[in-house]
């Protein structure tokens, strides 16, 4: 066509060249007509050199326009690449060269543009890619990071789709599109579509092609964590050019790296927040929601924090194993959810302790109810694989902003508060207040120093005699824990044996206890004194630790200590709580020759079917029952019961708490083994408690036992 236009033009010029040359020699001839011989000779020649020369200039004259026109025409096409590149410069690639007018340039025309078409697609792909890199770094969340794939893909021809599968164990698909700028989700269930096929791109081809009902040109997989979560799809009556597939490749790459850098924030943003086994929120993030509560609090907006510890939870994770106790964490979680109110916020702090926010309380009333109503849905029985299990709670609750504005300060407070319940009685609660704010400030200096005083060596063994009865011999003692320090002073057993409790602590006593009954009987032996049996006391904490009964072997062991020189003392309440357990480590030792003593037998859970069960070589008698030996004629008949029953099923009888003769001499009357108290000896350290060895087991000593008695 451009051709034939072309002929056309240089016909036309042609013509108006012919014109100019033939008009003048027209006139040439006419002009030479001749009217005489002078003017054809002479006036002929003048006027044809005239019009020669004037129709040579202007055929010159049309010959040069004709070239310039043509010249014009075929380098058009040079022109406008000079014009598209210039306008490449400034980055603008929409211009393309007019093919039309090319002639035999059409080729070069037609490769110029397929270059430029490329550059283009590749600027607004690499456009694209860069502000995906952006959105990854500034850790966007997945819908905006979607709706940028999806416009970035919109000048690609067809239909653009995302597939995507949100949980990889489900094989419920969500399906994304741009409609118009609004990102249009649907789901799709796929009940007949295996969890197999989806684990290949061509499983999620069938499913493009079952919902677009269209031809599926491209289908590029999107791998998180090198497994398939989804595709980008395009679809439609045209196949995308191989420059539309490259950049849709480009935004399937970007988009895997974006899920799995979402994915990843996801699940530390989880783990830093969440618990793992309950789902709920952990102590770090507690605290942060107490201290955006407590700051409302200023606009006069009450609340209080609730500090949560389970009632016997621990005998679970020792008879049933850890699994069956993190089973029953998360049925208590739910319990708590459903006790508690929309508003309210609970978390697990660790182990069995949880906490809850109560926002807008007025008064303790309200929030008194709620406590209730938390200790009745935990007080229901639990199953756990078949198992019942009855698992209480105690709560301590204080009140912001009264108790105080700073979140430390509020759990202190609430976890001293819960501990006065538990004082109380199980499944209790009870409310923080100043003379608790003052008692709690004790218990922590005491902690403190205590693990100052491990480290440092300062605890010590005080040694107290037990007399036998029949012989009238010192050949025995019970092994007390004492404690004076530097700040505090003299501590009393009762106020740093149930904190070392607390804090496990009294795991650090064994070997105390190991180390310096080791060097009792070593002085006993290098100054000749006979010492059959030194007690040391275990606490239920410690015998509910399954390995025990190992490791004081192992420590034994490793001193030279013969077991038969070594007694346990254990009282009463430790077989309320895990009897199994207990029994077993018991045995354990009861085996390996070390004698097992019940302490304070009387005071509580006592049975003459513990008597005769449980593994127990000595029944040590409540000083209790011994005070009213002198004033109480049914005190003595209940002594002289329990020694009897005891000898009768082979158990040795300690009489504790002795302190006047006349107590002494009704113990002897009624046959019991061994006395123990301050009319023998008060408990002494070491090196008081060898001498006071040596001097009873003095001639001056056997005779004033005999004036005694």
């Amino acid at each position: 066509m451009a051709s034939h236009r072309g002929n056309q033009l240089e016909r036309r010029l042609l013509t108006l060249l012919a014109v100019t040359t033939l008009v003048p020699l027209g006139a040439l001839a006419y002009l030479s007509y001749p009217n005489s011989s002078e003017t054809l000779i002479f006036g002929s020649v003048s006027r044809y050199s005239l019009v020669f020369t004037s129709a040579g200039g202007l055929a010159l004259l049309a010959s040069c326009i004709v070239a310039t026109r043509m010249l014009r025409h075929k380098f058009k096409l040079i022109s406008d690449l000079e014009e598209v590149v210039h306008m490449l410069a400034r980055g603008d690639y929409s211009r393309r060269i007019d093919l039309a007018s090319s002639g035999e340039f059409t080729s070069l025309g037609r490769a110029f543009n397929e270059m430029t078409e490329q550059l283009e697609h590749s600027l607004k792909s690499s456009q694209s890619v860069a502000d995906i890199d952006r959105l990854i770094l500034s850790s966007a969340d997945l819908e905006t990071v979607l709706r940028k794939v999806l416009l970035s893909a919109r000048s690609i021809r067809g239909e653009i789709m995302l597939i995507l599968r949100p949980d990889i164990d489900s094989n419920a698909l969500t399906t994304y599109r741009m409609d118009k700028h609004r990102l249009v989700e649907g789901s799709v269930g796929l009940l007949e579509v295996s969890d197999d096929s989806l684990r290949d791109i061509d499983g999620y081809e069938q499913v493009a092609a079952r919902i677009c009902g269209e031809n599926v040109w491209v289908c590029l997989a999107i791998e998180t964590a090198g497994v398939i979560s989804g595709a980008l799809v395009a679809t439609g009556e045209s196949a995308p050019k191989t420059v539309e597939v490259q950049q849709l490749g480009e935004l399937s790459d970007r988009l895997s790296v974006a899920i799995t850098n979402i994915q990843r924030s996801d699940s530390l943003y989880q783990k830093a927040h969440f618990d793992d086994l309950t789902g709920l929120i952990n102590r770090h993030a507690f605290e942060d929601r107490l201290r955006e509560q407590i700051s409302r609090s200023w606009r006069g907006e009450k609340g209080a924090v609730m500090f949560i510890d389970l009632d016997d939870f621990k005998k679970v994770n020792d008879t049933e194993g850890h699994k069956a106790g993190d089973r029953l964490l998360i049925e208590i979680s739910k319990r708590l959810a459903t006790a508690l109110r929309e508003v309210d916020t609970i978390a697990r702090l660790g182990g069995d302790e949880f906490a809850v926010i109560v926002p807008g309380c007025d008064d303790e009333k309200s929030v008194s109810d709620l406590c209730e109503r938390i200790i009745q849905s935990l007080t229901k029985p639990i199953i756990v694989d078949r198992i019942e299990h009855s698992v209480g709670a105690s709560i301590g609750v204080a009140l912001f902003p009264d108790d105080g504005q700073v979140v430390e300060e509020l759990v202190m407070k609430a976890d001293s508060a819960m501990y006065r319940a538990k004082e109380t009685g199980r499944a209790r609660f009870a409310f923080f207040d100043d003379s608790l704010n003052e008692a709690n400030r004790y218990r922590v200096l005491v902690e403190s120093r205590l693990r100052g005083a491990l480290k440092r060596n300062e605890l010590e063994l005080h040694f107290q005699p037990k007399l036998d009865l029949e012989t009238r011999a010192v050949e025995s003692a019970e092994a007390l824990m004492r404690w004076t320090d530097d700040e505090l002073g003299v501590v009393e057993p009762d106020t740093f044996v149930p904190i070392a409790e607390e804090t496990n602590l009294i795991h650090e006593f064994t070997a105390v206890q190991v180390d310096q009954t080791a060097n009792l009987l070593a002085a006993a032996d290098a100054a000749g004194i006979k010492l059959e049996h030194v007690a040391i006391n275990a606490s239920a904490k410690q015998l509910m630790t399954e390995g025990f009964s190992l490791s004081l072997l192992s420590m034994l062991d490793q001193r030279a200590l013969p077991h038969r020189h070594i007694e346990i003392e254990v009282t009463e309440s430790v077989f309320a709580r895990d009897t199994q357990l207990v029994v077993r480590e018991l045995e354990i030792l009861q085996s390996a020759g070390i004698r097992i003593a019940l302490d304070d037998f009387g005071t509580g859970y006592s049975s003459l079917n513990m008597l005769r069960e449980l593994p127990l070589d000595v029944v040590k008698i409540d000083r209790s029952f011994i005070t009213e030996l002198e004033t109480s004629d049914q005190a003595r008949i209940l002594v002289q019961h329990l020694i009897s029953i005891a000898a009768t099923l082979g158990k040795q009888v300690v009489a504790e708490g002795v302190e006047t003769e006349v107590q002494l001499q009704h113990l002897i009357d009624a046959d019991c083994h061994y006395a123990q108290g301050f009319l023998i000896s008060k408990a002494k350290p070491l090196d008081e408690f060898i001498k006071l060895l040596a001097d009873w087991q003095s001639d001056e000593s056997s005779h004033h036992l005999k004036l005694v008695t």
